[in-house]
């Protein structure tokens, strides 16, 4: 239940070196107990003037220096094993937990993942994880054994006088009163500064993503004025934050305190009226000074893994987040053919409930090319995605080769769709591993065949270190059509059936897009094509278009037919034309048509 109350939960698993911590750890405490018990038995038979045979062996102080000199190194011993069993214990659970929750994340929906700020999210899982990790693995086995050692004590404090332990197990409840309304205080001080964390490296994350746009934009410096702000509302919140905590910290010491001073009155009345001798006073204020200083050292540990839990909130709400459902026995399409049946889909998010996709009904036989069209927000993109199950429908069905998505398992969806998007995504590893992600086994020549197949070989072999470039900070170092070209090889590595192609050449200079439209060609042989099309006029040859307009399908046939008819493909083919014709000097035929 405590481990679960921290986090360890999140592991799915159970680690032995916790356990044997938490064993070494009560014997640690136990160790550092013994001088106490030590001085109790024997300081009273000197006191009591006793030597030689006289005194009782049990109560020989030649035995006394004898445990207590095998008690520092013994304890030294158990504390640093009880402090690596558990940080080793506690580090390998975080670690999982770690991995399970990166595991989870990729098998959320996307409109849930994307609900979440990339800055936000990326903080959550690195530094605020980290926090937390610290906090769990050092704090961990000192609440141990600072949670052991006074239940230690006050069963040595009750040998040695019953009514001074009675009176400080009334007391110290008083400080157990304190903690409640510290760790409310403390939890309102972490929301705050973890809110302010938040929107500080969001904002920074996002000013340097957009340092050339702020650039040529925000002349006023706006932007960055926003930033200031935050980040200095989060040192504001830090402060705040430690100036709050320390006043609930200093009463529960205060009342921890008080137990100690009510020892001491109580003793010394008890002396003067007689009915205690001085060396059992004597050592019940030593016993019980030992004692409040490890529960006041308890106090500030337990204050930091109540400062954890403000994370572990956050880290909790996003495992719980429902992943979609995968079958136990996943079945297998029979061929690349496509079917939308009276597909009803609608964002969480969107206010008023409209369906993105209302009633989508269409086949799409196995080796065809089909060009999705239609104004901005009318679903193009939420119809290729529900292919590749980024999401769930809410009604109906997506079938590949008769079988629904549903019914299929990740890796064999995975192996089924490929997906190029506009958006291309590369990875901090080199070149050929970037590649590589289409099939991590193919070997180097394939890899170097996909890539001569995407054009984009020649671009490689430049490159300092070839395909053995290792890429940062996404590739920045590429043009946007060389980044294109990998992210094609990529998927011309993978072989899926069912491909899915966001048309992003429409910013791209002749040349690059030439070269991008070649390499998109040698893409959809032989596989059914699915492209999002925003130029009409690259999309003239694929055997059919649909054309979507407020999540419906308004139309669709070949170029030709919805050019005569009177709709609204012919209207965004009249507008596009005039906008081309216009920016454009060259003739037509220079501009290359998508898997011609």
């Amino acid at each position: 239940m405590i481990l679960s109350r921290l986090g360890f939960d999140l592991a799915g698993r159970s680690d032995p070196r916790l356990r044997r911590g938490f064993l070494t750890g009560v014997l640690a405490a136990a160790v550092d107990a013994l001088p106490y018990a030590v001085l109790a038995v024997i300081l009273p038979a000197l006191a009591a003037g006793g030597g030689g045979g006289e005194t009782a062996p049990w109560r020989s102080p030649w035995l006394g220096a004898l445990l207590l000199a095998a008690a520092l190194p013994l304890g030294v011993w158990l504390r640093a094993h009880a402090l690596l069993d558990n940080f080793a214990g506690s580090y390998g659970l975080v670690a999982d937990a770690r991995l399970n929750v990166a595991d989870h994340l990729a098998r959320l929906p996307v409109g849930r993942v994307l609900r979440h700020r990339d800055a936000a999210l990326a903080e959550l899982l690195t530094s605020r994880f980290s926090q937390y990790q610290d906090i769990i693995t050092h704090v961990w086995g000192l609440v141990v054994t600072n949670s052991a050692l006074p239940a230690l004590l006050w069963l040595l404090l009750a040998w040695i006088d019953g009514r001074l332990a009675l009176l400080l197990l009334a007391v110290l409840p008083l400080a157990a009163l304190t903690i409640p309304w510290s760790h409310a205080i403390l939890d309102r001080a972490a929301a705050r500064v973890m809110a302010s964390r938040e929107r500080a490296v969001t904002g920074v994350v996002e000013m340097a993503q957009g340092a050339r746009d702020l650039r040529g934009f925000d002349s006023a410096g706006r932007r960055r004025a926003a930033v200031d702000r935050d980040l200095i509302a989060l040192e504001r919140d830090s402060r705040d934050a430690e100036a709050t905590a320390a006043p609930a910290l200093s009463l529960y010491g205060l009342m921890v305190g008080l137990g100690l001073a009510s020892v001491t009155l109580a003793g010394g009345l008890l002396w003067d009226a007689g009915r205690l001798e001085a060396m059992p006073f004597l050592l019940a204020l030593l016993v019980t000074a030992r004692l409040c200083a490890a529960l006041t050292d308890l106090g500030v540990f337990l204050a930091g893994l109540r400062l954890s839990r403000a994370v572990l909130a956050e880290i909790r709400a996003l495992a719980r987040e429902p992943a979609m459902p995968e079958p136990a026995a996943g079945r297998h399409p029979v061929d690349a053919s496509v079917t939308l049946e009276d597909v009803v889909f609608r964002y969480d998010d969107i206010p008023d409930g409209t369906p993105a996709l209302n009633g989508i009904g269409v086949h799409l036989p196995a080796g065809s090319v089909t060009a999705l069209v239609g104004p901005s927000g009318s679903g193009k993109s939420t119809l290729a995605r529900l292919v590749a199950r980024l999401w769930d429908v809410e009604r109906g069905s997506v079938r590949i080769g008769g079988v629904d998505v549903r019914d299929m398992d990740g890796d064999t969806l995975n192996r089924t769709v490929s997906m190029v998007l506009q958006e291309v995504v590369l990875f901090d590893m080199t070149v050929a591993d970037n590649i590589r992600l289409g099939r991590p086994d193919a070997g180097d020549a394939e890899v170097e065949a996909a890539a001569r197949a995407a054009c984009i070989h020649d671009r490689i072999r430049a490159l300092p270190g070839g395909y053995a470039t290792r890429l940062s900070d996404g590739g920045a170092t590429l043009s946007g059509g060389e980044r294109q070209r990998i992210a094609i090889a990529r998927a011309l590595l993978k072989d899926a059936p069912v491909l899915i192609l966001d048309e992003a050449t429409s910013s791209l200079d002749l040349d690059n897009e030439a070269q991008i439209q070649q390499a998109i060609n040698a893409l959809c042989r032989g596989r059914t094509v699915i492209v999002i099309a925003h130029r009409l006029w690259t999309v003239r040859e694929v055997d059919h278009i649909l054309v979507l307009d407020g999540g419906r399908i308004a139309q669709q046939g070949r170029h030709e037919a919805l050019l005569a008819a009177d709709g609204l493909y012919r209207r965004l083919w009249t507008v596009q034309r005039a906008a081309h014709d216009w920016r454009l000097t060259g003739p037509e035929s220079a501009v290359p048509e998508i898997c011609e």
